[in-house]
């Protein structure tokens, strides 16, 4: 029998080299460059983004959802990029594109369309949840939450026959998830998504969210920003709207309820229930 400790070192080495994981596409690169640029006008922002009618819609569906916490409604890129600024919208574009960017083949062992659902629902609640408790995470809440199970469409693609053998186990052997994760393939899909994150340099906010998102109370740093993502992601189970049956029987880290100002567990409780209709419109608002 293989070891973990070896299975864990045949996966990463896997993700080495794999040719196939996304890159800075074009039009983040041309963005970025952008925002450099202090001459930059909201007009040529809105003209780049414009050029790839699927972004368009998807960031003026998410700027317009009810979660994301806007107080006014946007119609078109150019005001989005004056009502949000120039910061939070590269991240939305950014975060947008390398969620896009792995594709999947139809599986019968995985519905992208639920995937995509669940993972824009949470980076939407997220950041308008963080700040209805009082946190400025911004669009960084944005990006964590559509890029928290990225590792699941890695395993996916590029570990087929592991992710099939990954859903039995859990489902034959009433095994959770995560365990299930780490007896195949010797990593979980978050340790998966940092190690992805880590090799793309993306800031330790980020790795920390990914790496965290099932067990906030265990990342040394950045506790507050994961226990958002947790606790959103913990919401769409309990209120059945937007769920991901990778996340059947997720069981919510109850130390998060200090660190973001519960103060029992009745009170999240309400907490949840208070967001039930607001979830579900977002939902609707978001199916793409």
């Amino acid at each position: 029998m293989i070891s973990d400790s070896l299975k864990k070192q045949r996966t990463e080495e896997i993700l080495r080299i794999i040719k196939d994981l996304p890159s800075i596409p074009k039009v983040v690169f041309e963005v970025t460059k952008l925002l450099n640029n202090s001459k930059t006008s909201a007009n040529l922002l809105s003209e780049i983004i414009g050029k790839d009618q699927g972004l368009t819609s998807k960031v003026l569906a998410i700027a317009n959802s009810p979660l994301y916490g806007l107080k006014r409604k946007v119609s078109s890129i150019e005001f989005s990029v004056l009502v949000l600024g120039f910061h939070e919208i590269k991240n939305i574009v950014a975060a947008l594109y390398f969620a896009d960017s792995i594709e999947v083949a139809p599986s019968l062992y995985f519905n992208l369309q639920e995937y995509w659902l669940h993972s824009v629902l949470v980076g939407t609640a997220a950041r308008g949840i963080s700040q209805h408790l009082g946190f400025e995470f911004g669009s960084e809440a944005f990006v964590a939450g559509l890029l928290h199970d990225l590792g699941i469409l890695v395993i996916h693609k590029f570990f087929e026959p592991e992710f099939i053998q990954i859903i039995k186990k859990a489902g034959n052997e009433n095994v959770p998830i995560l365990e299930a994760e780490a007896q195949v393939l010797g990593l979980t899909h978050e340790e998966i998504g940092r190690f992805l994150f880590e090799k793309w340099d993306l800031p330790l906010i980020l790795c920390d969210s990914i790496n965290y998102h099932h067990t906030p109370s265990e990342a040394a740093e950045n506790k507050y920003f994961v226990s958002i993502i947790h606790l959103v992601d913990y919401m769409t189970q309990r209120l059945r709207v937007g769920r991901f049956n990778w996340d059947n029987n997720m069981v919510l880290d109850y130390k998060i309820l200090d660190l973001l100002n519960f103060h029992s567990e009745e009170a999240l409780d309400t907490f949840i229930s208070d967001f039930d209709e607001m979830f579900k419109v977002t939902a609707d608002s978001l199916k793409m």
